[in-house]
């Protein structure tokens, strides 16, 4: 119930091809003070860290940049390290409950579990049937099972052995032919259960905008021959199931249409924002879950800023402030947006970004205290660590 009903912030680490932080800063707008609401700035005051994907091998002076250097004035210089973003960066695929689900960024491949408050993470298992030329199509996520009380993360991938078995779809029921399988871990488990099917979308696009809400992960599927394109996967069943989706005024969905929406929560409903039609946004909300008849369009705002500016492509929601403000990432110009829904002629403005240099990536998260150390059940298999800041 406290998840559901508390407020998210912007998560935002560096988005970088070139350096690798492991810098997360957890954005709290001040709604208390009104310089934020007239100047627009965000402040990077809660620094988080993740850990990296390979610490032993930094721990033994691989890749060690400045070990041993002095300045001219004979002060030892900071030790740091190079690290080689194929060999340490990691993406993050979601949040659930205050946990991250970080992937390896080439492959998407689930890597490890962490709670960036309490500095705790858990390395998964590496799936025995994973293929090197399938895992450019793996999907994944974590979610919650609320009947079993476990953490479980998923994914999905191409299997190689019998590529054109004929399978009937989770979704549609559709039956051809495909490869494409779902597997589950269960956070202190010692493996990964192959649980059937999976869904996928006949064009190639991998699943978007991973939403966890009510013990079920969401998704956008892109698929003009698919007329549901939110599917769901429940983590107390381990089934897939179509969402019913909000009545848009359109007569056949096309691809370009499926390609400018985006799915999140806001106060615990599950929304989408429509971006396909250029200057504004329609901004649905899911009022009751499941009931395709209590979608309704809260908001169209216009997508012209305040500096004049018409910004077209993908706008995430990611947080309803108690101020009545709703808080957007546009992936295109990799920067959050302010809306006041309680103006009447509101229009997007551009939140300021003070302490980040770089391009970054945004989702968002609402932090907890929530421990690891009650899914390690076997010390051989999993190891938990306190990260070194």
């Amino acid at each position: 119930m406290h998840f559901e009903r508390a407020a998210a912030f912007p998560l935002i680490q560096s988005s970088s091809r070139t350096h690798i932080s492991r810098n997360l800063y957890l954005v709290e707008p001040p709604e208390d003070n009104p310089g934020f609401e007239s100047h627009f700035q965000m402040k990077l005051e809660t620094k988080l860290k993740v850990p990296l994907r390979n610490a032993e091998l930094v721990m033994n002076g691989e890749g060690d940049a400045n070990v041993g250097c002095s300045s001219k004035g004979g002060v030892k210089r900071k030790r740091c390290f190079k690290l080689r973003p194929n060999e340490h960066k990691l993406n993050v695929v979601n949040s659930c409950n205050g946990l991250l689900c970080l992937s390896e960024p080439s492959l998407n491949d689930p890597f490890m579990v962490c709670n960036p408050i309490t500095g705790e993470f858990i390395n998964l298992l590496i799936p025995t049937q994973a293929d090197e030329s399938s895992k450019k199509f793996i999907d994944s996520g974590l979610g919650f099972s609320r009947k079993t009380n476990d953490y479980k993360v998923i994914r999905m991938f191409d299997r190689q052995e019998r590529p054109y078995e004929r399978i009937r779809e989770p979704i549609t029921g559709r039956e051809f032919y495909s490869g494409r399988v779902a597997e589950i871990h269960s956070l202190g488990t010692r493996s990964w259960e192959r649980i059937g099917c999976a869904p996928r979308s006949s064009l190639g696009y991998n699943l978007g905008f991973p939403t966890y809400l009510s013990g079920s992960l969401h998704w956008l599927l892109i698929d003009i021959n698919i007329s549901d394109y939110i599917i769901s996967f429940n983590f107390d069943t381990e089934r897939f199931k179509s969402v019913p989706q909000p009545p848009l005024d359109y007569g056949e969905m096309s691809l370009e249409m499926s390609r400018n929406m985006s799915l999140g929560t806001l106060r615990g409903r599950l929304c989408l924002c429509d971006c396909s039609n250029y200057g504004h946004i329609d901004l649905w909300m899911m009022e009751k879950y499941g009931v395709q008849e209590s979608w309704k369009k809260a908001f169209c705002i216009g997508t012209k800023t305040d500096h004049a500016r018409w910004l077209r492509g993908l706008y995430e929601p990611m947080s309803f402030l108690r101020s009545g403000a709703i808080l957007f990432f546009h992936r295109l110009s990799k920067a959050v947006f302010h809306f006041n829904a309680k103006e009447q002629f509101s229009s997007l403005k551009f939140l300021k970004v003070r302490g980040i240099k770089s391009k970054f990536e945004a989702i968002a998260h609402i932090p907890s205290f929530i421990s690891l150390k009650d899914t390690v059940t076997d010390d051989d298999q999993f190891a938990l660590f306190v990260m070194v800041y």
